[in-house]
């Protein structure tokens, strides 16, 4: 059952604590830290679902890869800001995950005039791509539309979404100004070169001042170790898909070789995405282990009660202690609360429950092949 309640408390938004957020290193300004828990903007609903309702719905009226406006006028825009405006008005958040892809952008800075919350004390990440071309002066004139659209001078964090030029189960591709990422032109297209020029187009962004930090988004190794080879600025940050469903076979090697260069990782879908997609249960007439939901896993709901947390604390807690930042998405002020929480009444979940997490069923491209964030999904992470 969807919990649309709308909390109307005046208690005080979440207070700082020292481990409130993680310092950016490589291609970062110098003592630049990123809030911990951040919001997650990038929602799944697309027929003007009310606020709070399942599938949660965000984006402006935009056309999309098949020619049709996608949400239909007036969009849910008014969604965005009033999310935006609670997390940071309400509940006292400071970080924002948004992306051009997202289309929301304008939204998000309604939501933040609306806060009356200073520019200087909000943490905005951006992306460019996939739904816009890739290459070098792609990324550029991206950055300065999203520039324009939130309504600020800088932005704090920008990564690149994806580390390719089509995104994984469309067949949509975007137009671009770069040879290097001009998939139709076999002659000049280079999957490896056309990141290395929009990750070039990056670092000009961020020596411009333009950015206080560049990153990655979905890259696994070994497209950050072609950014090592070529001698150039590390990312500060990788952003991937990352829960206790696919930890084991997915995410523990790309967290080790990031945390070994320096590379600060962050959950997306920290929770699964509850809203909008469940996980198998069954393949070819086997359990897999998994539940529709995280949030419904009995080992999951028995971590809750013990440690008298709910059990997306108990998720967020497990990705906070591995060293991860996490942007779970919420319409609800209640949630955003509880999601801060683990940071301004910080508990420990001791090692044999971590384990006990990290141990749970794989979300397998095998078992789950539909699913873009499965685990072993071609050349992403």
């Amino acid at each position: 059952m969807v919990n649309t309640h709308i909390h109307h408390s005046r208690s005080k938004p979440s207070v700082a604590t020292p481990d409130s957020s993680f310092p950016l290193f490589n291609a970062a300004e110098n003592n630049l830290k990123m809030p911990a828990v951040g919001l997650g903007l990038g929602f799944y609903g697309g027929n003007n679902e009310p606020y709070g309702t399942y599938p949660e719905c965000g984006a402006e009226p935009h056309i999309d890869s098949s020619g049709h406006i996608n949400p239909p006028p007036p969009g849910c825009g008014s969604n965005t800001q009033k999310a935006v405006y609670t997390w940071l008005h309400n509940a006292g958040g400071r970080r924002l995950d948004c992306a051009n892809s997202y289309y929301n952008h304008k939204s998000v800075a309604l939501g933040i005039q609306q806060s009356g919350v200073n520019r200087s004390d909000i943490f905005i990440l951006s992306k460019v791509g996939p739904t816009f071309g890739l290459g070098f002066n792609d990324t550029i004139n991206q950055t300065m539309i999203i520039l324009q659209e939130l309504q600020t001078s800088w932005i704090d964090l920008l990564l690149v979404h994806w580390p390719i030029m089509i995104h994984p189960h469309e067949t949509y591709i975007p137009p671009t100004s770069d040879p290097l990422c001009n998939v139709s032109n076999p002659s000049t297209y280079s999957e490896k070169n056309c990141r290395l020029s929009t990750w070039s187009a990056m670092i000009t962004l961020f020596n411009r001042g333009l950015v206080r930090s560049i990153g990655v988004s979905n890259y696994n190794v070994t497209h950050l170790q072609e950014i090592i080879d070529a001698g150039m600025l590390l990312p500060s940050v990788n952003q991937v898909s990352f829960n206790p469903y696919n930890y084991r076979t997915g995410r523990a090697d790309l967290l080790e070789f990031c945390q070994k260069n320096n590379i600060q990782l962050v959950a997306y879908s920290p929770l699964g995405v509850p809203d909008a997609r469940q996980f198998p249960v069954v393949h070819e007439g086997k359990p897999t282990g998994m539940h529709a939901t995280l949030l419904q896993d009995p080992v999951i709901i028995s971590l809750a009660r013990t440690y008298e947390r709910t059990e997306a604390q108990i998720l967020l807690r497990w990705i906070h202690q591995l060293g991860v930042a996490s942007n779970p998405r919420s319409m609800n002020e209640i949630h955003m609360r509880e999601n801060l929480d683990i940071l301004s009444n910080p508990f420990t979940i001791n090692n044999d429950d971590m384990m006990r997490i990290t141990n749970l069923a794989q979300d397998t491209c095998e078992v789950d092949p539909d699913w873009y964030e499965c685990v072993g999904n071609g050349s992403l992470p």
